[in-house]
């Protein structure tokens, strides 16, 4: 029988592989017209500092990003002034975060089923397509926040660290606002813990969240609220729902929809886990998952490197779906940074907003997977039948059946 021990470095050298993969894709190649985005936005910061970014205005783009990318991106500079690339170092970052990422997902499986399916499972995150496509090619930050989203988990569920949970989730809502879905869940299981759990939680996000947003919010609130809280997409989306609607002729939903519609998706998205975890407290990193699973499901926007947000996370729910979903939405980014690319071999891809017919119809392969995880996570959240005369759940304890105690030996 396999250990812990055995089962974790199995995760982390194939981590270690797909890392090696995503620094040489990083290291050979520019990457998408998000990299010439960073290189205005490393400019805006050298020039006007992480907060005063907000106040410049791009050719090109626009800066969308929350408080925390401002610093970082000065760390992005100060590496650049060693002759490194600035296009290597960012998607070396996102790579690095990608290592993480596999690791937390085995530990929160561990606990929470036999090991060797949760070493399958993390294994699939370590060599997931979709990351090494955007981690080591495309260049964002989303691969990052989901990091911090699950170290948040891990450490509030797993571990019992509440102060460091709450300063990781304030982490990942500076790095993107999507995480915002997760935090009432997160929230609700360190009340469900406990007064002196929740306020534990409460004051590492608030410090956290204080010391990364709080300059911005004070010298820079009108760009931040139009640019970042506010940000809703900007051109026609080719996604799920949306999709869908333009088939259909656009009737008059799809403009709701893609507007007032996504206040809708994020309270969905945030109460639904939320009141579950508040009736079964042991379902909290499905909930977690099934927060992130339906936010793409349902998101009226949509971009390719969004495909990260639901990717580890969907493992929470199921490894065989979550597969699934990590295969399809690879071969979906596979043919369009190829199309972008001008085919083989890749270096520079130009992204268009004219997508061909035929993959907007691949494209609702994956998120027809991302529904079925959904109903999934769902009927795993709904609350389980009393299973004796003493009206006991059906769960052994808080972590599921398959929970061990925290031996040190395991550690």
């Amino acid at each position: 029988m396999i250990s812990v021990r055995a089962a974790r470095r199995g995760v982390l050298a194939f981590a270690a592989v797909a890392l090696v993969i995503k620094l040489v894709l990083a290291a050979t190649t520019y990457g998408t017209n998000d990299i010439g985005h960073w290189g205005d936005f490393l400019a805006g910061v050298r020039q006007a500092g992480p907060v005063g970014i907000y106040g410049l205005t791009f050719r090109l783009s626009f800066y969308n990003h929350p408080p925390l990318v401002g610093y970082l991106l000065q760390f992005v500079n100060l590496i650049s002034g060693t002759g490194i690339p600035y296009r290597f170092t960012i998607r070396a970052l996102a790579s690095l975060a990608d290592v993480g990422s596999a690791f937390l997902v085995f530990e929160l499986l561990r606990r929470r089923m036999p090991l060797r399916r949760a070493q399958f499972g993390a294994i699939g995150v370590a060599v997931s397509p979709v990351l090494i496509l955007v981690s080591g090619f495309h260049g964002n930050t989303d691969p990052t926040f989901v990091a911090f989203v699950l170290l948040s988990t891990y450490l509030l569920a797993d571990r019992r660290m509440p102060i460091a949970a709450g300063a990781a989730i304030a982490i990942a809502i500076g790095i993107k606002i999507v995480p915002m879905v997760v935090i009432p869940a997160l929230l609700v299981f360190a009340l469900r813990r406990g007064r002196r759990e929740v306020l534990r939680f409460i004051a590492g996000f608030l410090v956290t969240f204080g010391v990364t947003w709080g300059p911005a919010l004070l010298l820079e609130f009108t760009p931040l609220r139009t640019n970042v809280i506010g940000y809703a997409g900007f051109f026609r989306s080719p996604w799920g729902i949306a999709q869908i609607g333009h088939w259909l002729g656009d009737p008059g939903w799809v403009a709701w929809y893609a507007g007032s519609g996504r206040i809708l998706v994020v309270v969905i998205c945030a109460v639904v886990p939320a009141v579950a975890v508040w009736r079964r407290p042991e379902v909290v990193a499905t909930a977690i998952g099934w927060s992130l699973v339906a936010f793409l499901a349902l998101a009226p926007t949509w971009a390719v490197q969004y495909m990260v947000w639901p990717m580890a996370a969907s493992y929470l729910i199921g490894i065989g779906w979550a597969t699934v979903y990590n295969a399809t939405a690879g071969i979906i980014l596979f043919m369009i940074y190829n199309r972008w690319s001008g085919g083989l071999p890749w270096y520079k891809a130009s992204a268009t907003f004219v997508v061909p017919q035929y993959e907007l119809i691949a494209m609702l392969v994956p998120w027809l997977v991302l529904v079925v995880l959904g109903i999934r996570g769902t009927i795993r959240l709904i609350p389980r039948a009393p299973a004796g005369p003493g009206g006991t759940s059906a769960e052994v304890t808080p972590q599921g059946k398959h929970a061990r105690p925290l031996e040190r030996k395991e550690l």
